[in-house]
């Protein structure tokens, strides 16, 4: 016999999964008419719903938040998700990271947990590789953290990542550099934060006159045959795929990385050659996360606002939590949905400077 869910009794008392949880866990009171709450409850009996043990641990049940990331190996997930937990915790609340390391049955096993267990809501911070789970009805709220424009429903931060590319050429242009390379994980995945990256870039150079497939190549593991297999992402990712190119005499002055992590792996893999930053080649990451900034790094970046977003996005969380979206409700919040967007803007430092001479002439042969 199918167990009745939260879902079941929502939809014979005709009001939202949340003002059920909240009626059933005994958080109702005074932020629902009485009818309201006693229509729930009738629903409940006459459904025959039975709590389960989990739903029946008491208070801390929306106490806790949960949050969803692609990896851990990229810093900007990490210092997001540090400010999540550590904003959550001045607000109450505790915050658990699942990492899904972007494979379709590990977001499908975290997602089934996040519908069966009782948390009180749930941060998505990147779109899911099977992008079914996007869509799933949560009877939690869910805010979304990705690029711009993937999101067209719901609560959504998000930040534009073609205008990242496009920052980031301009800047490369100004400086002499007319031929870049883009070191990227796969761009065949679903995540297009990476591509609309590189189309930031191709555009920048197309504006200026440049042939944007000549000044802009992409270096990402499915491109590039590589003798050894190497991971997907991360500083690895940036360290071979740079020491391969060195080695393959290719025909740039400047690295642009997916990211800031990618970035250190080029650095190393540059110096580890005999060659200089940014003597020989200049180096660009983007997200601009913690470790840019160390004095032995100094990494130029894009800023991408990563614990802002954290923070805020634990603050939007409280909100949906406080105000509750239901007909019967109206305050401020009623069905309030929100959008943030970020506006990134370069962190110039160390690894970038001016194309040399010899380089320009190298790129007029």
């Amino acid at each position: 016999m199918k167990s009745v869910t939260i879902r079941d009794i929502a939809q014979k008392a005709n009001v939202s999964a949340t003002t059920v949880s909240l009626i059933l866990n005994g958080k109702g009171n005074g932020k629902f008419p009485e009818e309201t709450c006693n229509r729930v409850i009738d629903a409940s009996k006459e459904l025959g719903y039975t709590r389960s043990r989990i739903s029946q641990i008491g208070d801390g049940e929306n106490k806790v938040l949960i949050a969803i990331a692609p990896t851990l190996s990229n810093l900007y997930y990490v210092n997001m998700a540090e400010a999540m937990q550590h904003r959550a915790k001045e607000l109450g609340y505790s915050l658990l990271l699942f990492d899904t390391f972007r494979d379709k049955q590990q977001e499908a096993c975290v997602m089934q947990i996040c519908k069966e267990y009782p948390f009180a809501g749930i941060f998505l911070l990147y779109p899911p590789e099977n992008s079914l789970l996007q869509h799933l009805d949560w009877d939690r709220p869910i805010i979304h953290i990705y690029d711009k424009g993937v999101q067209k429903e719901g609560d959504v931060l998000e930040i534009d990542s073609f205008q990242v590319g496009s920052i980031i050429g301009e800047y490369l242009i100004g400086l002499g550099h007319e031929r870049i390379g883009f070191i990227s994980a796969s761009l065949e995945s679903k995540q297009v934060a990476r591509i609309r990256r590189l189309n930031g870039l191709r555009e920048a150079y197309r504006s200026h006159g440049f042939d944007p497939l000549v000044s802009v190549t992409p270096y990402s593991p499915e491109l590039v045959n590589l003798d050894e297999e190497i991971a997907s992402e991360g500083y690895d990712l940036g360290y071979y795929m740079v020491e391969h190119l060195l080695k393959s005499n290719e025909d740039v002055t400047a690295f642009v990385t997916a990211n800031d992590m990618i970035a250190i792996g080029a650095l190393d893999a540059i110096a580890d050659s005999g060659k200089k930053v940014p003597g020989d080649y200049s180096v660009c990451g983007c997200d601009n996360t913690s470790i840019s900034k160390y004095r032995g790094i100094s990494l130029t970046s894009v800023e991408c606002y990563a614990t802002r977003t954290g923070q805020e996005a634990v603050d939007m969380m409280i909100r949906k939590l406080k105000f509750p979206r239901s007909s019967e409700m109206t305050t401020e919040y009623h069905n309030e949905v929100t959008r943030v967007e970020y506006i990134p803007r370069l962190v110039k430092r160390k690894s970038t400077g001016p194309m040399r001479e010899r380089n320009r002439q190298k790129n007029d042969k």
